[in-house]
């Protein structure tokens, strides 16, 4: 039975015999072997079907309190520890095709004695990744194992998508490097993703921190295990921080570079208007329709104006280049004198 093949709560059940095999057993083998199997037990469960408590309450024998945390519809991961048993709540990235990046899938857990229920809403990938280990012997000898294994392989899919995330950023920025063009909204389009999972990585973080601590009972085979999970889990969180501030950055670059080129077109359109404004104003004082303009009958007059209009054509850019001229040589002079007097007031 496949993950999407289920038509009740149930999913699957698999009992470990210790040694990395594991056998999946159908509903009705899994009802009689619940209550006095001493093997250890894994129970998978979808909590949107209406038999869920069923399975929670009258074959787990679960309170009430305990089953509606784990059948919650928004949840953020989370570890707290009961006097029977311990609950955990993570969260990991919806590699199903045609999901977006952000839309988080969760898996409730519940681990008690021998005993390990887990929970989905949604098909994990991670969970038909660990059941298909079973048949080989290669997958975990215990429940402790498969609890490990879970958060391990959820933190190595954010890694990879991290990973993804850095390559595209990369190319945007040999891009920018290189003079191409790279949008705002394609820097967007990576970082939208990242605001959602900026809120859960921390607290999956915190409760996987939270696993390792010796109050919750694993052993320290799987707390070792767990640790280099923590480390994996951080090094996720620091990337995805420094992934935040290269695309920060790479906008506000991208920002800076549009402003200097709208400043040097301003620019450009300021110096045409300053060597055009005087020729502007002069030929239309010339071209006024009144008595008394000056070189009117005079058939050399056109020619002189243009000589005139010319000379200014010259003199007011040449004058605007001196004037920039001298305003870097007051201010190189002014830094020289900095440098040679540094307490100077």
């Amino acid at each position: 039975m496949t993950l999407n093949e289920t038509q009740s709560a149930f999913v699957c059940a698999i009992r470990l015999d210790g040694h990395g095999h594991g056998e999946e057993i159908g509903q009705d083998e899994l009802i009689k072997s619940w209550p006095n199997d001493p093997s250890p037990l894994w129970m998978h469960l979808d909590f949107r079907f209406e038999d869920t408590p069923y399975f929670l309450e009258k074959l787990a024998g679960l309170e009430s309190n305990v089953s509606d945390a784990l059948m919650e519809s928004a949840v953020r991961p989370r570890v707290a520890k009961f006097p029977d048993g311990i609950m955990a709540t993570l969260q990991g990235i919806n590699l199903t095709e045609g999901s977006a990046p952000d839309d988080l899938v969760s898996v409730r857990i519940w681990m008690s004695g021998n005993r390990l229920i887990t929970l989905r809403r949604r098909p994990l990938k991670v969970v038909q990744e660990i059941r298909e280990t079973f048949p080989s012997s290669s997958g975990p000898t215990d429940l402790t194992g498969i609890v490990a294994e879970l958060s391990d392989r959820m933190v190595d899919q954010l890694g990879e998508f991290l990973l993804r995330i850095d390559q595209s950023l990369s190319t945007y920025e040999e891009q920018f490097i290189d003079g191409e063009n790279v949008t705002i909204s394609s820097l967007a389009q990576l970082r939208r993703p990242m605001i959602t999972l900026n809120r859960f990585v921390d607290p999956q973080l915190t409760s996987l921190t939270r696993l390792i601590d010796p109050s919750i009972g694993l052993t320290e085979t799987y707390r070792l295990s767990l640790r280099e999970v923590v480390n994996h889990m951080n090094r996720c969180s620091e990337d995805l921080k420094a992934l935040q501030d290269r695309i920060t950055m790479l906008q506000d670059q991208i920002i800076n570079a549009h402003s200097d080129l709208l400043n040097s077109r301003m620019y450009l359109m300021s110096f045409i208007s300053v060597i055009f404004l005087p020729l502007s104003f002069l030929t239309g004082l010339l071209g006024i329709n009144v008595g008394g303009i000056p070189g009117a009958s005079d058939k050399h007059a056109f020619y002189i104006v243009v000589i005139i209009c010319a000379i200014i054509s010259v003199l007011i850019p040449t004058g605007v280049k001196f004037w920039q001229w001298r305003k870097k040589h007051k201010r190189i002079a002014a830094e020289r004198r900095n440098q040679h007097f540094p307490h100077r007031f």
